[in-house]
């Protein structure tokens, strides 16, 4: 049934292709009238997308760009990469306002394809390390695309926070940090927020306007989860604060027993957190009652 559907599309397109130069000046008029989305703004080698955009379908674009996701899901299925991308770029092409397509174009070629190929025993370390490293860029690449073409999308901008910000794929805290403020701008849920301070905590020439923005965010109780309240006072240690202009050691750790579970747990991370003063401040808190509960905490 795929396979007829694909077939009929092609020589719709194909019709359409036959049609084009007969058509252009009726399509100019419909998007002048407002009738026709514009199509993304594509580079030359993007000729096939661009013929793709051009004709006129009506309301079978959406129809087109369906067909050719479950195409490029196909392709996620054998691992055929470059025909995933190729795939994309037609749907976001055809269907350029739908963040849904952005979204798992950029999830297909900055996760699963760069985890592909690090994980493929067939090639060289070399070749493995090198294809990783190519499709986390085609992933940010991908997003910048989208974003282009809705800049006024924050869902586009926090998922490529989420890609700069991923500790096991080429991490740029800084420029997470930077895309999360421009989501936040436009109308991100309060989480951004959070999001944005763990960034900024992970760049130590950010030190300082990190831990501005975790002190607003700790006047929000709702805010005060173990990776906010430890990455504070980690802060407070690195840019020596004064006593009196820090947050109260019990306002953020209740008592020994939360702080010595929360600073435990923040020097085994893995997510690249700063630790100043942890193993110094674990050391000299008096040893934990093995009859006391343990605390509840969120991550």
């Amino acid at each position: 049934m795929l396979k007829n559907t694909v077939i009929f599309i092609i020589a719709l397109l194909g019709f359409g292709m036959i049609r084009l130069p007969l058509q252009e000046r009726i399509l100019e008029q419909e998007k002048n009238a407002g009738l026709l989305e514009e199509p993304v703004n594509l580079s030359s080698s993007d000729y096939l997308e661009q013929q793709l955009a051009m004709v006129s379908l009506g309301g079978l674009r959406s129809l087109v760009a369906a067909v050719l996701s479950m195409e490029a899901f196909d392709c996620f299925l054998i691992s055929d990469w470059t025909n995933l991308e190729r795939r994309y770029n037609q749907i976001t092409a055809l269907a350029p306002h739908s963040d849904f397509y952005w979204d798992n174009g950029s999830w297909h070629l900055g996760n699963n394809a760069s985890s592909s190929y690090l994980d493929n025993k067939r090639l060289s370390p070399l070749e493995r390390r090198e294809g990783f490293r190519k499709y986390i860029q085609k992933g940010r690449d991908f997003l910048q695309k989208g974003i282009k073409a809705n800049p006024g999308s924050w869902y586009l901008y926090s998922l490529l926070g989420n890609m700069y910000s991923d500790t096991y794929r080429q991490p740029d805290f800084e420029k997470a940090a930077e895309v999360y403020r421009k989501a936040r701008e436009l109308g991100a849920p309060a989480l951004t927020a959070r999001k944005e301070f763990y960034a900024l905590a992970r760049v130590p020439s950010k030190s300082r306007e990190a831990l501005k923005l975790g002190k607003e965010l700790f006047k929000d109780p709702r805010n005060r989860v173990p990776s906010l309240v430890t990455n504070i006072f980690v802060l407070e240690n690195r840019l020596h604060v004064p006593e009196k202009d820090r947050i109260p050691f019990r306002e953020l750790y209740p008592t020994d027993e939360i702080a010595r579970d929360m600073m435990t747990a923040h020097l085994a991370n893995s997510l690249r957190y700063p630790v100043d003063g942890l193993r110094e401040t674990l050391e000299s808190l008096p040893e934990a009652n093995p009859d006391d509960p343990a605390p509840d905490g969120k991550d």
